[in-house]
């Protein structure tokens, strides 16, 4: 009888030792690659990965220099998983507690400081009518990323969702027994890019920038939403006298198509008599109808800056006051 009594004190200690096996899961060694194939042209510095618990919790943030990734060590269990390159410099994250609110935004900017640089700001600037209330926030640099949003990590498998190839966006279902996880990181970014063709007397201007307003602020990462406030977005302006254009490019998050506010393209230049102009065209159709919408290339066609000269211009250093608004219509 003893030794039943033995035998089944054993069998209750090995039960209660698996249960508290299954409350503590295992650390588990993966390692993290990326497949560039949708980026090839991508450079990062490094890549950061985030797992987020399914069942609740603090994510686990991993950081790799490079492209390549490397191995990792976290507890098993079932995980949604958001990676983009950790070298950003103008784009700010907010909301990183939770896989659905991850967002990248930028920090408030001066229309002028494609010119002037970060440190100089006014309130005497103008807007395009009826942008006044708009927030000027300075323009994103890249964001490679992408995200896999089911995925269980268990000592025998690690079993997860992605998307391989961007332009499907279909989830593909991947088994690993090796315990190697393999993200597809792409461009999370629009790129635009604008065109003043036929832009005469441009020999009588110093110094120009640019803005476009009506872009969102905010992307949220995973979801891939942006922000409904409007936002303006300043960028340098270049100009080729020999071909009389003025050209641009730069990044933004996009447009919130739910938005409804206009977008204006607005060009600033300082004359070399001293006098300022700014001349506003409306791309609205351009921006809503564009075939590709993370490529964007605006066309404006004529401008005639005044003829302008002063023999006391050189040197001269403009100032924010007295601007003169020129509302230019673009043929449809």
């Amino acid at each position: 009888m003893r030794s039943w009594f033995l035998l089944l004190l054993l069998l209750l200690c090995s039960c209660e030792h698996k249960d508290l096996c299954y409350h503590h899961p295992h650390q588990v060694t993966i390692r993290v690659e990326f497949d560039w194939r949708n980026a090839p042209e991508a450079n990062p510095e490094g890549m950061c990965v985030f797992f987020y618990p399914e069942e609740g919790g603090e994510p686990a943030r991993f950081d790799f220099s490079g492209t390549t990734g490397g191995e990792i060590t976290l507890a098993g269990g079932r995980y949604k998983v958001l990676t983009y390159n950790n070298d950003n410099e103008a784009v700010q994250f907010t909301g990183q507690l939770a896989y659905d609110t991850h967002m990248g935004f930028t920090r408030e900017g001066s229309l002028f400081e494609p010119i002037y640089g970060s440190g100089y700001y006014t309130k005497s600037v103008p807007q395009a009518r009826g942008t006044e209330d708009e927030r000027v926030v300075i323009c994103p640099d890249m964001i490679w990323g992408c995200t896999a949003p089911e995925v269980e990590i268990t000592e025998s498998g690690l079993f997860y969702t992605c998307v391989p190839e961007e332009e499907k966006d279909e989830l593909v279902p991947v088994e690993s027994r090796e315990q190697v996880i393999t993200l597809y990181p792409c461009e999370q970014l629009c790129h635009y890019s604008y065109e003043i063709r036929n832009a005469e007397n441009l020999g009588y201007t110093m110094q120009m920038c640019a803005c476009l307003t009506g872009m969102a602020g905010t992307l949220t990462l995973a979801p891939g939403t942006l922000g409904s406030e409007s936002v303006t977005l300043p960028f340098a302006a270049t100009a080729n006298h020999a071909e009389a254009t003025i050209t641009g490019q730069f990044l933004t998050f996009g447009h919130c198509e739910s938005n409804p506010d206009p977008h204006n393209l607005v060009l600033y230049a300082w004359m070399n008599d001293g006098s300022k102009y700014y001349y506003t065209f409306d791309v609205t159709t351009q921006v809503h109808t564009a075939p590709d919408k993370r490529h964007v290339h605006l066309i404006v066609d004529g401008l005639k800056f005044p003829e302008t000269f002063d023999d006391n211009a050189a040197g001269y250093q403009p100032t924010v006051d007295d601007w003169v608004e020129e509302q230019v219509e673009i043929p449809m």
